[in-house]
């Protein structure tokens, strides 16, 4: 396995939508790929990581909504998901705010109104179809992956005035390490 370069806002790719995966890329390659996108989450760390964010334009993510890092309490591995092609095919009504962060936005965290519950429907990289049901911190983690996969990082949900700053911010450092 690899640890994947991942690419920081405000990088092209992570505005682009994500294309669908074809079923001639489905099998072992593929799973090889999601394996290094895990293994690259993980040393982040990370709870999720859409293709897009490691310069893959395809309809991709893996996501574990119950690691939360070398000091946290749940360990990793415990629901590690393997998406393809996921949308999601209901959103409750009900919705809660998040502190999100982002592995593409660094030093950076911004409330996010998101749907309490999601159903998701998805293939694993083998062709074999899921559907399910996620609700709270599962449910934000997913929609935020998903917002990927859209062409929408977390600086499109803050105001132009704090994304501006991010963005300037962010400037100046990597004309400092120049």
């Amino acid at each position: 396995m690899a640890i994947l370069e991942i690419l920081e806002a405000p990088h092209p790719i992570l505005s682009a939508k994500a294309r669908v995966v074809r079923v001639d890329e489905l099998g072992e390659p593929l799973k090889k790929h999601l394996d290094d996108m895990a293994e690259t989450m993980y040393a982040a760390p990370g709870v999720g990581l859409a293709a897009p964010q490691v310069g893959d334009p395809r309809r991709i993510l893996v996501a574990d909504p119950g690691f939360e890092g070398e000091d946290g309490k749940r360990m990793k591995g415990i629901d590690l998901l393997f998406m393809v092609n996921p949308e999601i095919l209901e959103r409750s009504e009900e919705t809660i705010n998040w502190d999100e962060s982002c592995l593409s936005v660094p030093d950076y965290s911004q409330e996010v109104k998101r749907s309490k519950r999601i159903r998701v429907r998805w293939i694993d990289p083998m062709g074999t179809p899921f559907e399910r049901v996620f609700e709270d911190f599962s449910a934000v983690v997913l929609q935020h992956e998903l917002d990927h996969l859209m062409g929408t990082t977390l600086l499109e949900h803050s105001s132009r005035f704090k994304r501006g700053r991010y963005l300037t911010r962010q400037a100046k450092k990597r004309v400092g390490r120049k």
